[in-house]
């Protein structure tokens, strides 16, 4: 929704926070085309590891989208919680293609059995592996996102240049501390402040 300045009313909305919706800002040194260059020299295998809110959906996000840039097949497939294994129409899928990337967001959730199926399947098919995961799942480590203050002030710069300037860099310092660097409650968190702050200034703003 925006009023008539073109502007949303709340740039920390969720539609403008999931993964994709903002460049992924990887830090110096690192790429989507580096990251795909340790993913090969990982023999097409790896797992982005971390803790919760730390952008693990927003990197893989981000890696198939250059990987569909530059015609590298992929298919992306997102657990939720309690699944234990994957639907039998995308192991059907899987038994009938070779040469693409599986990225499976959630891949702790799967059972070990599964886990060791999917990854006996992708060797014997020739099929590339990405798994996001709190901690190790049997796969090598290809990333490991560690999100400081720096790269939340980025990621809230980049919001707001859909709304207006109500969000200080000390409002980041504090939630970002608040939540321990975890940046998606941290978004939810300014979200409220944002929203707080707009019906304020909306208020005064009246004639």
């Amino acid at each position: 929704m925006t009023d008539i300045s073109g502007k949303v009313e709340n740039p920390f909305s969720a539609r403008f926070v999931r993964p994709g919706a903002i460049p992924y800002i990887f830090p110096p040194g690192c790429s989507a085309e580096s990251l795909f260059q340790t993913f090969e020299r990982l023999q097409r295998m790896g797992a982005v590891v971390g803790p919760h809110g730390v952008g693990k959906s927003a990197l893989i996000t981000a890696l198939a989208e250059w990987m569909e840039q530059h015609q590298i097949s992929c298919l992306r497939v997102e657990l939720h919680d309690g699944q234990r294994t994957l639907d039998q129409e995308i192991w059907n899928s899987l038994e009938d293609r070779s040469e693409i990337v599986l990225m499976v967001d959630g891949f702790e959730q799967l059972s070990t059995w599964t886990r060791y199926q999917l990854r006996r399947l992708c060797r014997k098919r020739r099929l590339g592996l990405i798994g996001t995961a709190h901690s190790d799942v049997e796969l090598p480590l290809l990333y490991a996102p560690e999100p400081n203050e720096d790269l939340a002030w980025k990621i809230v710069q980049l919001l707001l240049q859909r709304g207006e300037p109500l969000i200080t860099r000390e409002d980041v310092h504090e939630s970002f501390a608040r939540h321990q660097g975890n940046l998606r409650e941290m978004l939810f968190d300014l979200y409220d402040l944002y929203e707080l702050r707009r019906s304020n200034f909306t208020g005064h703003s009246a004639p």
